[in-house]
This record gives C-alpha cells, structure tokens and sequence, in this order.
C-alpha cells in the first residue's frame, strides 16, 4: 500500500512537473511573441518619430540603471565604511571608558595605599615608643638588681666584719664560748635573712628583666615586619602612580584620536546626505520614465491583442501542422518498416557475400591446384583432361584402356597412374593453404553404354536394359577400385604425401550419361550408337577432390 502510495506521489509530481514544464515553455514562448511583435512593429509599423523616442527612452533608461545601481554601490560602500567608522568609534569610546576606569581603580589604590602607609607610620610610631619603654623598664630593673646584688655583697662584709669581731671578742675571752656561738649564728641568720631577702628581690628583677628583654625582642620584630610592609606598600604606590601617569597619557591620546574620528564621522554624514538628495532627484527622473514605460506598456496590450489573433491563426497552423505530424508519423512507420526489411536484405547479402567469398576462395584454390597439375604433367609428359576451374583430373590412357568387360590395368594404365599421381598429390598437399581444406579425393569410374553388342538406355524400364545398367554401373565401380587398389599397395607406387591422399580416398561408379550427351537413343546396334556418340568419351577415369568451405 505504501509503495503504491509512494509510486502515485511520485507519479503526480511528475505530471506537475511536466505541466510546470509545459508552463514555462509558454510563457518563454509568449515573451518571445512580444519581443517579436514589438520588434515588428518599432520596424514596420512604428513611426520614425516614436521608434527614436523609444529608443532614446531605452538609452535613457540604461543610463538611469546604470547610474542607480552605480549611486546604490556608492552607497552601499559609504554605509560600509560609516559602519567601520561607528565601530571604531565605539571601540575608542570603550577604550576611553578603560581608561578612565584604570585611572579611578589606580586613584584608589593609592588612597588607600595612602592610608595604609600612615597607619604602618603610626603603628611604628608606637612601636618605637613602646621599645623605648621597655628600655627605660629595663634599665631599671637592671638598677635594682645592681643595687640588690650591692646589698648582698655590703652584707656579707658585715657578716663577716661582725664574725671576725666575735671571734675576736671570744680570742680575748670576753666571750665565754656559748655566748660566742649564740651571737655568732644570730649574725649569720641575720645576715643571711638579709642576703635572702635581697635574692629572692632580684630573682623578681631578673624575671622581670627577662620578661621586658622578651617583649622588647618581639616588638623590635613586630617593628621590622611593620617597617617591611611599610617598604612594600610605599614600592606599590610608587608602581600605581607610574600606572596612574601611562593611563593618563593613554588617555589623552585616545581622546584625540576620538576628537579626530567624530570630526571624520562628521564629515560622512555630510557626505551621505548629500548623496541621498542627488539619489532622490534620480529617483524622480526614474519615476517619470516609468510613466513613459508605462504608456509604452499599454501600446504593447494592444499589441497584444493583435497577437491573440495572431495566435489564432497559429493554433490552426498548428492543427494543421499536427495532421502532417501524423501523416509523416505513418511514413516515418513505413520507413522504419523498409529500413528493417532492407537490414535483413543486408544480412542476407553480407551471409551470400561470405559464401560468394568462400566460393571464390575455393575456386581460387582450385585453379591453383589444376594450373599446378597442368604444368607437372606437361613437364612429365603425361597426356590429361584438367578442368581449369575445378582441378577436375581425367587420364588418358589412350588406345590402352581396360579391356571390354574387364577391371584389370594394363601395364601401360598403371605408367601413367605411377606417373600422374606423385605430382597429383604433391599439387594437392603441398601447399598448406589447401591441403588444410582438402576433404576427400574421389576415383570416379564410367563404364560403356554398350552391353552385349547394344545401346543401354537407363532411362528404359525393360528388365533386360535395367540387367545391363546393373552390370555397366558395377564395372564402372570396379574399374575405379582397380585404380585404388593400385595405388594403395607401396610395393607398386611410392610418393610423397601417399598416406595423407589415401587417407581420404573414396572410390565410386557412374553413369555414362554424366559425361556425355546422347544425341539419338532409338538405334539398334552399339557399333551405330558409338558412330553417332563418342562413346570413348565415357571411357575415362576422372580423379576429383573436394573441398571443405568451412576450413
């Protein structure tokens, strides 16, 4: 279903196609009427007046497409380059509004790089002044422990001024020994009360000491890293204002370059304005010769009805052309019909001109064959009847043929076959060109038509003249074996191409009348029948050979 669907879609675009087709071709061939007709008509019915104002009108027509399509491509090339202009224009705007951004963003930066930089200043400030306490605490505290150590050492003197005292005291025996013990241990645990006392002070100095040494050392570092970043962000500042100046320069180029591409922008439009009042004052040119092409337009309709008669007149043609289309259709059948009648007229002449050809060959073959005989016998000497045109061969053997009633050769017959037969085959083999065609070589012998001292008749169906054919017929046969039998035997004859010739070999008997012509059968005797006929014509042994038209 589907296919046959597809097949009838396929079949209807056809036929729209064709009317489409079809369509086309009228139109094409209307348009060429028109152009015909109005041709005619500027040549032979128009005046000389309006065929030149058509003709100017034409001109002038050209001249205004030329000049339209010329001012258009001016045009269309102008907005291309306002076009390239305007995006370069923008491009410079753009880059202009970069610019200025890069230079706000670069502003800014160094603001707060600013603002940075005074904050680090500050914070060193006040590092600085910290450090500066610490040294003043530490310093202090370096006092006190001079002082404690100072202490601990004034001490230790008066211990040991006081001991030397009291033993001093106890050498004069003004101390008895325990008073001399007693006082001796309250010095010491005095004294060393005191130099505990004054220890564990500095111990607490010495902590302190190293605590304001440690955090001095963290804020002399904290002041180096603040220092350090005060360096680099002072580098970053000095970058951004380098940047700050490269993008105000960049700035003022692109400004002027902008101020350049608006006044050149400006100057286009100028241009373009001017070119579109020349293009509107051609198009009111080309509007008033539209108004001419238009009344030529309607000279043309009336035309065309001239034309619907003329296409009258040419239907009727045309149906009158259409019936000789028919009639030369029908010949044009009857030509065809003798041109295949004169194709197999051709075939047939070409197939009877092969086999005139082959013909011809063979016979060609064959007056080579009997013009090589003829001279091998003449040279030979060997007396022969050769047909120049079938190489047919008869010996003659003269006053020594076979006797009467009789198959036997005589000798002098088997000297001429011992003779004639070496160059027989020689002629007939030795040349490739026809020995290849050779089909057979035939003995054929005739006997007498006298038996028994009378004419034999063959056409007579008397039994005795039937009895009579019967015997001259297998005489004649057997003659014709005697010779064969001859040549067969090597002991009696030898030549060259012998078994090729033999091979072939046929041996037959025919009648007299094959070789000559009665001229009156109603006589009685044989001797009056022989005066009358040659009777030694049918005394003859003919050698023939045949051909093969194929090879």
């Amino acid at each position: 279903m589907a296919s046959l669907r597809t097949g009838t879609d396929a079949l209807r675009g056809q036929i729209e196609n064709q009317k489409l087709s079809m369509q086309v071709e009228e139109l094409q061939h209307q348009l060429k009427m028109y152009e015909s007709v109005k041709n005619d008509y500027l040549a032979n019915q128009a005046s000389k007046d309006e065929a030149q104002e058509y003709q100017e009108l034409m001109d002038k027509l050209t001249l205004l497409q030329e000049d339209a399509k010329s001012e258009k491509d001016k045009l269309v090339q102008q907005a291309l380059e306002n076009d390239k202009k305007a995006k370069a224009l923008n491009k410079y705007q753009q880059m202009v509004r970069n610019v200025m951004n890069a230079n706000k963003m670069a502003k800014s930066k160094i603001i707060n790089r600013d603002d940075l930089i005074k904050d680090q200043d500050v914070e060193i400030a006040d590092q600085e002044v910290e450090i500066k306490d610490l040294n003043q605490d530490i310093q202090h505290k370096q006092q006190l422990i001079a002082q404690g150590e100072k202490q601990i050492a004034d001490t230790e003197q008066s211990l040991q001024r006081r001991m030397n005292e009291l033993r001093y005291a106890y050498k004069q025996n003004k101390l008895n020994k325990t008073k001399f013990e007693q006082q001796m241990a309250a010095a010491k645990a005095d004294a060393n009360s005191k130099i505990n006392g004054l220890s564990n002070a500095n111990a607490q100095y010495q902590a302190q000491l190293q605590e304001a040494n440690d955090q001095l050392g963290q804020t002399q570092s904290d002041l180096s890293k603040t220092k350090g970043m005060l360096a680099q962000k002072e580098g970053e500042a000095r970058g951004l204002q380098g940047q700050l100046g490269e993008a105000k320069g960049q700035l003022g180029k692109t400004q002027s370059e902008l101020a350049s591409t608006r006044g050149a922008l400006s100057q286009t439009s100028g241009q373009l304005a001017a070119t579109q009042g020349e293009l509107g004052q051609t198009k009111g040119q080309l509007g008033h010769l539209k108004g001419k092409v238009g009344e030529l337009e309607g000279e043309l309709g009336a035309t065309k009805g001239a034309l619907g008669s003329a296409k009258g007149q040419l239907a009727a043609a045309q149906g009158e052309l259409g019936q000789a289309k028919g009639q030369l259709g029908n010949l044009k059948g009857q030509v065809g019909n003798l041109q295949g009648q004169v194709g197999n007229l051709k075939g047939q002449l070409n197939a009877t001109e092969g086999q005139l050809a082959t013909a011809r060959a063979e016979i060609e073959a064959r007056k080579a064959v009997a013009n090589e005989i003829s001279k091998g016998f003449a040279k030979a000497g060997i007396k022969a009847e050769i047909d120049g045109q079938t190489g047919d061969v008869v010996l003659d053997f003269g006053q020594q043929y076979f006797d009467s009633d009789s198959d036997r050769l005589k000798r002098e017959m088997k000297g001429v076959i011992e003779k004639a037969m070496p160059i027989y085959s020689r002629s007939l083999f030795g040349n490739p060109k026809i020995s290849d065609k050779v089909s057979a070589v035939e003995i054929v012998g005739f006997a007498s038509p006298t038996y028994q001292g009378r004419f034999i008749d063959p056409n007579s169906s008397k039994p005795g003249d039937k009895e009579a054919l019967k015997y001259n017929m297998d005489l004649s046969y057997r003659r014709a074996k005697s010779i064969f039998n001859y040549m067969l035997d090597e002991d009696n004859v030898r030549f060259e191409h012998q078994k090729q010739l033999m091979g072939l070999m046929k041996v037959s008997g025919r009648s007299f009348l094959e070789v000559m012509k009665v001229q009156n059968r109603g006589v009685a005797t044989a001797a009056e029948f022989c005066k009358q006929n040659d009777c030694k014509k049918a005394q003859r042994v003919i050698i023939r050979f045949s051909m093969d038209q194929k090879k």
